[in-house]
């Protein structure tokens, strides 16, 4: 059928005010573009992320508090009971403290981090931005810093609150492992995506504390925990929120979570596109990583997801990962030096203008 046959009239506008070509058909419906841009335009909206918020802060002990209860027996027989045997056997006084998760965190960060240090020095083709290279002394500039801070924490923590958990006879069932780490890396991803997002909204808290994060516009591993100590406090409660006020998971659950919940926290700020990265196993384009996050800090209005992407895609703040990058050249690489190295306050750059972002991706 020609197009004059589909639309005999095209100078005569619809009751939407467009004329029929402007129109798109979805799911076999005769859509007006004007109503797709609405629909975009609610769907991104923060107050739907705040409702949405609410609502399931509201619901999760309904959803997931009944899961544990305190009379709760275990089978003694399951695939984790020889690891949690050791765990109970070695360290049963360390494991018992209740920073003992922090710990775990702390040193998934370090070991993570110099791996992809490693991999950084060794120029390994995992990288994004090919014609950007941080150097030695760039990662011992964010390191040093952060590794004292942590570990002062943790020490100075661990001493000063003794505070012990008590630690289950039998591990969690595979089943049961699998549901609690899977929940709370749902629940906690929402919540650190609608934490990035409410730091970005607010002028204050973008020009004030998240600007500190995104001083790297070209991340590299330790950059990724180059953040104002009220944003890091923020990230953690985000992280935390749901196993201990909500779900109250076996200790080896949660300690396994924060551990991965780390990696992929580094990973989504490495620079690099590794083969273990959410992004290239979770289907349907719903997982994060370093390829996604990384366009985030050149287009700070896009791809605010952690682990999944799924949020982005939810509220139409995704852009898709393509070999570009601003800068992207034939030339030989440029490494580090002072343009390199974080920069006091925040230097507005191109995507931080909603409206503006909104215009150019057309989604408005």
């Amino acid at each position: 059928m020609s197009s004059e046959s589909a639309y005999p009239e095209t100078d005569k506008k619809s009751g939407c005010g467009h004329v029929p070509k402007k129109h798109s058909l979805f799911m076999g419906v005769v859509v007006c573009s004007k109503t797709i841009q609405s629909v975009r335009r609610f769907r991104r909206s923060y107050e739907l992320q705040v409702v949405l918020f609410v609502l399931l802060t509201a619901a999760l002990p309904n959803l997931v508090g009944h899961l544990h209860s305190k009379g709760e027996t275990r089978n003694k027989d399951n695939f984790l009971q020889p690891v949690w045997e050791l765990v109970l056997t070695y360290i049963p006084s360390m494991a018992s403290h209740f920073m003992f998760g922090s710990v775990c965190a702390m040193t998934t960060f370090f070991v993570s981090c110099l791996y992809f240090s490693y991999k950084d020095l060794m120029r390994h083709d995992t990288k994004i931005q090919k014609d950007w290279w941080p150097t030695l002394h760039d990662m011992i500039v964010a390191a040093v810093p952060q590794m004292l801070s942590y570990s002062a924490a943790n020490y100075f923590t661990w001493i000063l609150m003794d505070i012990r958990v008590d630690l289950p006879k039998n591990a969690p069932s595979i089943w049961e492992f699998m549901r609690d780490v899977g929940i709370m890396f749902i629940v906690g991803d929402f919540y650190i995506y609608y934490m990035h997002r409410t730091m970005h909204k607010f002028v204050f808290l973008r020009d004030n504390i998240h600007c500190v994060h995104h001083s790297y516009r070209k991340v590299f591993s330790w950059a990724g925990g180059w953040v104002h100590p009220l944003e890091d406090l923020t990230a953690v409660l985000t992280q935390v929120a749901c196993p201990i006020w909500f779900l109250k998971p076996h200790p080896f659950c949660f300690w396994m979570f924060v551990s991965l919940w780390t990696l992929l926290m580094v990973d989504e700020h490495s620079g690099h596109d590794v083969w273990w990265s959410p992004y290239k196993w979770v289907p349907f384009g719903a997982g994060g990583g370093g390829a996604p996050h990384d366009i985030h800090h050149y287009k700070p209005n896009t791809n605010f997801g952690f682990v999944f992407n799924v949020w982005d895609i939810l509220f139409c703040t995704m852009e898709e990962v393509s070999d570009w990058y601003p800068g992207k050249t034939d030339f030989e690489p440029w490494v580090g030096g002072k343009k390199f190295a974080p920069v006091n306050g925040f230097v507005p750059i191109e995507g931080w203008n909603e409206e503006k972002l909104a215009e150019m991706q057309k989604i408005d």
